[in-house]
């Protein structure tokens, strides 16, 4: 069961108000206390200046003799007006001589001298307990009645519980006026965001101005909705470009079949031409798949651990299976570094270097060649790709990093992805890809990627 009120303006409130209440008690039960003690140290001063009298002027007590307590107060009488006191003179246990009030029960014999607090009939009693002279054994006895001292005691008490009670519900009402105020940017906040729906892109949450933390609260969640609909309007491109790259070759794949199913009779040459033609459509969407599955895995950051690459073999490796994949292009690999180390993920390293050696061969001029190239340069690594076909206009190579951007006239149909991975591959790295003319003719890409010391990472298995 939840003891805590949901509302943060009743829960606010309800603290503030406990410890107000709990800090004037206690504060007001200190101060009585206090005055107790005080009241109790009056009396005790009291008795001690009463028995200093009485001592020099024993005779007096002594004419009155032990009839006459009970009667009308004198001097030896009431120590503190409204309360009884009672004066003794005791030889051993024996009264001799009393004057003023009697308690309601019997009086205990002292025990001893000096000051001490007594029950008698139910009632607390200050006794003090001092020699009538220094020669004979007789006592002086006084008493006083703790009766009112009690009962102002009771009232500070009780006046502390009011006070404190009525400073709590007065700190709740400010509490709750002043927490109204103090929420109610809050409560505009809310309604604003019950407001948003989802096809509403544009909509934002009011601005607030004060206090600074809401303010603060108010322009996060602006911009979190600003980031929400960039992502979203970027998806709902991607996903229309996908759709639309991916219905090409699945209309070309159908009809394709549509003609095989429905022309039994085609030569095995012509039959062979249309198997052709679906295979090539098959590796279009396999590769285009491929692409957009890298991009979604590096957009959601489904990433393994970081390590140390080396790029000299990886590069190596990239190079030579693009030679089988692209026999009729030469490519050329230079650089001679011994050993280049880069933290990140090989995989992913991998796509980059194959998307521009792919790239190359595609948009380069047929039969071409491709310079590759490793280097170190200031604690970053270089991985040059340059082609020599036509290359890039270079108010156009910015947007040929952006996903589904087509060059003019390329040699081989792509999906639009290459250069896209690779930029996405190079800001996951900490890196950057540069565009710009190769000495070729063509086009010059640089993976720019910061290197790592050797003994800083393990290295990744080949």
């Amino acid at each position: 069961m939840k003891v805590l009120p949901r509302s943060v303006r009743t829960q606010v409130t309800a603290s503030v108000a406990l410890i107000v209440l709990v800090v004037v008690a206690l504060t007001g039960l200190a101060i009585a206390l206090r005055i107790d003690d005080r009241d109790r140290a009056d009396v005790d001063h009291q008795l001690i200046a009463r028995a200093d009298r009485v001592r020099s002027d024993a005779d007096k007590l002594l004419s009155g003799g032990p009839g006459t307590a009970g009667g009308s107060p004198d001097e030896y009488g009431e120590l503190l007006a409204g309360s009884q006191s009672l004066v003794r003179l005791l030889s051993g246990d024996a009264v001799v001589a009393e004057r003023g009030g009697l308690p309601a029960g019997d009086i205990p014999p002292p025990a001893g001298y000096g000051l001490s607090t007594l029950v008698i009939g139910g009632q607390s009693w200050r006794s003090l307990v001092q020699p009538l002279d220094a020669v004979g054994g007789d006592r002086l006895q006084l008493l006083q009645d703790l009766e009112q001292v009690k009962r102002r005691l009771d009232a500070n008490q009780q006046l502390a519980a009011v006070a404190g009670a009525v400073a709590s519900v007065i700190a709740a009402l400010g509490t709750w006026l002043v927490t109204g105020l103090v929420l109610q940017p809050l409560q505009r906040l809310r309604t604003g965001a019950m407001g948003i729906r989802p096809g509403d892109l544009a909509q934002r949450l009011p601005r607030v101005s004060r206090p600074r933390e809401v303010a603060d609260l108010s322009a996060t969640l602006n911009g979190m909705l600003e980031r929400l609909q960039v992502s979203m309007l970027s998806t709902r491109r991607f996903t229309a470009d996908a759709g639309h790259e991916l219905r090409t070759p699945l209309t070309s794949l159908g009809m394709d079949l549509e003609t095989l199913r429905r022309n039994p009779e085609l030569s095995a040459e012509q039959r062979e031409q249309a198997l052709a033609a679906m295979t090539v459509q098959h590796q279009r969407v396999v590769a285009l798949l491929d692409g957009l599955q890298a991009l979604a895995r590096g957009d959601a950051g489904a990433l393994p651990a970081r390590v140390g690459v080396e790029l000299v073999d990886l590069v190596a490796e990239a190079v030579e299976h693009a030679r089988h994949r692209h026999p009729d292009v030469s490519y050329n690999l230079g650089g001679g570094m011994e050993l280049v180390l880069v933290q990140g993920w090989r995989d992913g390293l991998r796509i980059a270097v194959d998307n521009l050696l792919d790239n190359a061969a595609l948009h380069g001029r047929p039969g071409g060649a491709v310079q590759v190239c490793l280097v170190g340069d200031g604690g970053n690594a270089r991985v040059t790709v340059g082609d020599d076909g036509p290359g890039i206009p270079a108010d156009q190579r910015e947007l040929m990093k952006q996903r589904f951007a087509r060059g003019a006239g390329p040699r081989s149909g792509g999906s639009g992805l290459g250069l896209a991975l690779v930029e996405q591959q190079a800001v996951l790295h900490g890196g950057a890809l540069h565009l710009d003319d190769s000495p070729g003719g063509g086009l010059r890409a640089t993976l720019l990627l910061p290197m790592e010391p050797a003994a800083d990472l393990p290295t990744a298995d080949r």
